[in-house]
C-alpha cells in the first residue's frame, strides 16, 4: 500500500521541476551556496556529502559529477528508480530522514536536507530529522535545511485563489494566518520564528539563511517570457540578494545553513 507521499511523487514530475525557469533559479542559487561552503576543501574526493530527501538526484548527481563523495537517501522508491536510471553508479539508500540509524555519527562534511521538512508535520517530527542531521554531520560540518514558507502559501493558495474565508472556516488557517497542517497533509509550512525555535531545540546554530528563488515562484509567467539576457540577469540578481530579508520574505521556501552546537 503506497503512502499519500509516495502517491504524490509517483504522479509529480519532480525530475522536471528544476528544469523550468523558476526551478533553474532555485538550483543555481542553491548550488552557489553549496559551492561557497565546499570551496574550502582542496581535495574534492575526500569531502563527504549526504543528500537526504534527494528526490530524483538533481543535487546528488551534479555534486558527484564534480568529484565529491555523495550519498543519497530517499524515501520514495519511484524517485530512486528515476535517479538510478539517470546514473546507475550513484550511491543511494532508501530511508527516512527521521531515522538514519544506518549511518554512523559524525560522518559527513555537508548534510543537505532540501526536502524532508516540507512533509514532516509539527515540531516533534521535524526535530527527529534535525537531530539525525546533527548526529551524522561532522563537528565543524554544515547542514543545509529547506523549509516551506507559510506566507507564500497564504498569498498564493488562500488569497490568490479566493479561498481564505473557506479555509479559515474549515480550520486550515488559524486566526494569525498560519496554515494548520496535520498528518493527512502533504506539506507543512513555517515562519521564521518557527525555524528559530526548531534550531534552538535541535541544538543548531545558524550561519546564514537565504531564499533560493525569491520572487521566482510568483513570477513564473514573467520568467518564461524573459529573453535569455534578462533571465541570466535575474539569476545574478537572486544570487546577490538571496540573503536580503525582503527577498527571503518573497520566497516560497528558504534554506537555513546551520552547524551543530
Amino acid at each position: 500500500m503506497l503512502t499519500p507521499l509516495e502517491k504524490h511523487y509517483n504522479k509529480h514530475k519532480e525530475d522536471e521541476r528544476l528544469r523550468h525557469r523558476h526551478g533553474i533559479v532555485e538550483f543555481n542559487v542553491s548550488m552557489k551556496y553549496i559551492h561557497d561552503y565546499l570551496s574550502q576543501f582542496p581535495n574534492k574526493s575526500k569531502v563527504r556529502i549526504l543528500d537526504v530527501g534527494a528526490g530524483t538526484g538533481i543535487y546528488t548527481i551534479a555534486l558527484k559529477n564534480e568529484g565529491y563523495d555523495v550519498m543519497a537517501v530517499e524515501l520514495v522508491q519511484h524517485n530512486i528508480d528515476v535517479m538510478l536510471k539517470k546514473d546507475p553508479s550513484v550511491s543511494v539508500r532508501k530511508g527516512d530522514a527521521r531515522d538514519l540509524s544506518f549511518i554512523g555519527d559524525g560522518i559527513y562534511d555537508l548534510t543537505i536536507f532540501f526536502g524532508p521538512l516540507y512533509h514532516l508535520m509539527g515540531d516533534e517530527e521535524k526535530l527527529k530529522a534535525l537531530r539525525e542531521a546533527r548526529r551524522v554531520t561532522k563537528p565543524g560540518g554544515v547542514i543545509m535545511v529547506a523549509y516551506l514558507m507559510n506566507d507564500y502559501s497564504i498569498l498564493s493558495y488562500c488569497f490568490a485563489e479566493n479561498r481564505m474565508a473557506e479555509l479559515r472556516n474549515q480550520g486550515f488557517v488559524d486566526e494569525t494566518f498560519h496554515v494548520r497542517s496535520d498528518n493527512d497533509s502533504l506539506y507543512d509550512y513555517v515562519r521564521m520564528d518557527d525555524i528559530e525555535r526548531l534550531n534552538r531545540e535541535a541544538g543548531l546554530k545558524r550561519l546564514k539563511i537565504f531564499s533560493p528563488e525569491g520572487a521566482a515562484d510568483f513570477m513564473r509567467l514573467q520568467l518564461n517570457h524573459m529573453d535569455d539576457v534578462t533571465f541570466k540577469m535575474f539569476i545574478d540578481y537572486q544570487m546577490q540578494r538571496a540573503e536580503a530579508p525582503e527577498v527571503i520574505g518573497a520566497g516560497s521556501h528558504v534554506v537555513d545553513i546551520v552547524i551543530p552546537i
